[in-house]
């Protein structure tokens, strides 16, 4: 039930029949393979983020002092 997100934790409080929510909290702690599929999600994202291409400067500025104050090359955006 804690894992449900129609429920809140008070609600399963309830049902359960805890007095403290802090016993009902015991039941939150994810699994080891809940952290590792977390993890894994998390670094996919990641990835996905860093092979996006960056966004193109906006209009009226000029490729060589973008290039001189970020590095980069005035033609490909690549780094230096």
């Amino acid at each position: 039930m804690v894992r449900d997100p129609n429920l809140t934790l008070a609600d399963v409080q309830w049902v359960m029949g805890h007095a403290h929510i802090t016993t009902t909290e015991i039941y939150i702690a994810p699994t080891p393979d809940e952290v590792v599929a977390h993890v894994l999600a998390h670094h996919e994202r990641r990835r996905a983020e860093q092979a996006k291409p960056p966004a193109p400067p906006a209009p009226g500025y000029r490729p060589e002092v973008l290039a001189a104050l970020f590095g980069t090359s005035a033609a490909g955006g690549e780094s230096r």
